[in-house]
């Protein structure tokens, strides 16, 4: 037990140094001209000064704020439209909060959603959620680079194969679905639907405005299907 710990550990150790070696090879890398040079983006950080009275309210109750008075996270640029940035927050705490997926389903399914949107900002933090959460980096690795699912637990596949159809091919099949339903039942199917939308919105503000990571942060590269 004690060898199979130290296995698991020194195999995240690798997964975590590979991502910081591709961090350090991109951080170099100029920024396009059209980027804010602080939010690494098309547009701004927004700032609690610079918002109406029902802006404000909304900002003081986000994740993502700073004592400085800047909204930073997956939130930032959807709070251009300060209402669509407290719908996402309250869709997020109803699906991960009050879904009934456990952490380890729950943590791969972001996963997915962020690799197929390729969605940097948060993988990077649910990278580390997942493998404590007991996700395999082997596995973390397969969603990484899109890799094929053989030899995957059945559940993970699942998993996996769900998100893929989903957000990539934008179907998913019958044989799919109902593998979902028999292994987490109606609401749990539902409850992965909605844990990997509210992660693939945040990607998809994060696609419009080229979001870049800052120095020494990793971003993915364009693995081909």
């Amino acid at each position: 037990m004690t060898i199979h710990r130290q296995l698991h550990r020194g195999a995240a150790f690798l997964l975590l140094a590979s991502g910081a070696l591709v961090a350090s090879a991109q951080s170099g890398a100029k920024l396009p001209a059209d980027l804010d040079a602080d939010s690494r983006a098309r547009v701004p950080y927004l700032q609690r000064k610079d918002m109406d009275e029902r802006g404000q309210k909304i900002y003081d109750t986000l994740p993502g704020r700073s004592p400085e008075g800047v909204l930073r996270g997956p939130l930032a640029f959807a709070a251009y439209n300060p209402g669509v940035a407290q719908a996402l927050h309250e869709l997020h705490d109803a699906a991960v909060q009050e879904g009934t997926l456990n952490a380890h389903v729950r943590e791969l399914a972001i996963l997915v959603a962020c690799r197929e949107t390729n969605y940097n900002l948060e993988w990077n933090a649910h990278e580390a959620i997942g493998l404590k959460a007991g996700l395999d980096p082997k596995i973390i690795d397969v969603v990484r680079h899109n890799r094929a699912l053989t030899g995957v637990d059945d559940k993970d596949a699942l998993v996996i194969r769900f998100g893929r159809q989903m957000l990539h091919d934008k179907k998913v099949d019958s044989a799919t679905f109902a593998k979902a339903v028999e292994l987490f039942g109606r609401r749990g199917a539902m409850d992965m639907v909605a844990v990997m939308n509210t992660y693939a919105v945040s990607g998809f503000f994060a696609i419009a405005v080229d979001e870049h990571m800052p120095a020494g942060r990793p971003e993915f590269e364009r693995v081909p299907r």
